[in-house]
């Protein structure tokens, strides 16, 4: 770029062309009435008058007509270019003539020549800066694909685009490694020639179809299975979005796939072990209830008179296994488990709660008066575990605190509290700190199993005294009728 194309890209080749306008319509209008006219004729001086002010106005013209036009705003600077070149050239020529000959009206000659020839520059600077438009847009776009394509071959999930007539026109690695099959093959093959023979691909390109025509689309997810080269069955699921097109066309459809099928073989191992749980829970409380029935049969007719402490032991123990029992349904089959609610006040379950664990010379302050449905026996397994979960950590002089939140209730202690970094794990089936005592991880697996239940929230963190403190809201409390 030489020194005129860079001082006419600085100042801008808009103004320039506007201004070179301007500048030849002021000497039209001011010429008649300059000295310069001379002995001229009227008809002279109108002729250089017109020509020189419809050149100015028509460089005026093509310079407002720049903003609308399709040439690229930094390549306005070529169309102005060529406007100045074309009026040096001219003079240049005027210049070379006068040298070797005389020029019959010199002054005219330079007036009206290099206007005409700026005006015929502005037309040639049009086609040139269209030219290079389509060029640099050219050069970009495919710069552009460029980067979709190795954006496209980056992504680790497969991903495929098909024309109207569901055929692939465009497939990437991660999904021809996929499917096992290679570029050439799939290329032009019905998007069908991938899938199980047990999928109806023409009831799930309909599907499509009818979503992709829907206003409201969004992004839906698809399953479907496919057979790959090898012949493996593998399970994918997949989104899918037209590719804008001309209003006349159907357009294309990309689709992202992504393999799922370790991820579903995952899933319904956890479901087949569930069910194994369910089973086994609902098998070992079976089992169990029919002695412990006996056992509290007959433990009422023992007789009290002679060893009464050791009756109340033996019908607190059987009472305690068939609770014990109920809790381990609920951690085995969680909602379904769940019987009819009851009313229960919180402070009383609460401190039936304490009463039945060993809490030894701990103290227990109850500030709630909150009345909440739920099933009794779940409530105050939640306190027990919690109480004697205290005790363990806090020691044998530890105070709990039951008291009330906006929406719920909570559990806090004084004693040495939970660690931040385990506050999120002690909730963990199998957690436990007391491994070497006997300790399952089953306590606070059930507190929260029980909060997921019945729809509370449920968190850990650290009460005033430095302890712990277990909050549960979103609790709905019961309704209070007045007479």
């Amino acid at each position: 770029m030489g020194y005129l194309a860079r001082g006419i890209e600085q100042v801008g080749g808009r103004r320039v062309v506007l201004a070179l306008g301007g500048l030849y319509i002021v000497i039209a209008a001011g010429f008649p009435v300059t000295p310069a006219v001379g002995d001229r004729t009227i008809n002279d001086v109108l002729m250089i008058s017109l020509l020189v002010g419809a050149s100015g106005l028509a460089l005026s013209y093509g310079g407002y007509r720049l903003s609308p036009s399709d040439i690229r705003p930094d390549l306005y600077h070529v169309v102005a270019g060529w406007c100045v070149r074309a009026i040096e050239v001219m003079v240049g020529i005027l210049l070379f003539i006068s040298f070797i000959t005389e020029l019959n009206d010199p002054l005219a000659n330079f007036l009206i020549l290099p206007a005409l020839a700026s005006v015929a520059g502005l037309g040639m600077g049009y086609h040139d800066g269209q030219a290079q438009t389509r060029a640099v847009d050219a050069e970009e776009y495919s710069q552009q694909l460029e980067r979709y394509e190795t954006i496209v071959e980056t992504v680790n999930d497969g991903i495929f685009v098909t024309n109207e007539d569901n055929r692939f026109i465009l497939v990437n690695d991660a999904y021809t490694e996929l499917v096992g099959y290679d570029r050439e093959e799939l290329v032009g093959s019905p998007a069908s020639f991938v899938m199980a023979e047990e999928e109806n691909a023409a009831a799930l390109r309909e599907e499509v179809e009818r979503d992709l025509a829907e206003e409201t689309f969004d992004s839906k997810m698809y399953e479907t299975r496919l057979q790959t080269a090898s012949g493996e069955i593998i399970e994918v699921e997949w989104t899918v979005a037209p590719l804008p097109e001309s209003e006349d066309t159907t357009p294309d459809t990309v689709g992202v796939v992504r393999d799922v099928t370790e991820r579903n073989e995952r899933e319904r191992q956890l479901e087949r072990q569930n069910e194994q749980l369910d089973n086994f829970a609902s098998l070992l409380a079976h089992e169990l209830r029919n002695p412990v029935n006996i056992g509290q049969i007959y433990s009422q007719q023992l007789p009290r008179g002679e060893q009464p402490q050791a009756v109340e032991y033996v019908t607190e123990a059987f009472d305690r296994i068939e609770d014990l029992i109920e809790v381990l349904l609920l951690v085995a089959r969680g909602r379904e488990a769940v019987s009819e609610c009851s009313t229960v006040q919180l402070a009383d379950a609460a401190r039936q709660a304490w009463d039945e664990a060993d809490t030894s010379e701990a103290t227990l302050d109850v500030t709630t008066d909150r009345t909440i449905d739920v099933d009794e026996t779940y409530i105050r397994h939640l306190f027990r575990n919690l109480f004697e979960n205290a005790v363990e950590h806090g020691g044998a002089s530890v105070t709990v605190t039951v008291g009330d939140l906006s929406t719920g209730f909570y559990v806090a202690d004084d004693g040495c509290g939970i660690e931040p970094d385990e506050q999120k794990t002690v909730f963990e089936t199998g957690y436990t700190s007391s491994q070497s005592e006997g300790g399952m991880g089953l306590g606070l697996t059930f507190v929260q199993e029980m909060a997921d239940v019945y729809g509370w929230e449920c968190s850990v963190t650290e009460s005033a005294a430095g302890g712990a403190r277990f909050e549960f809201e979103n609790v709905t409390e019961t309704r209070r009728t007045t007479e």
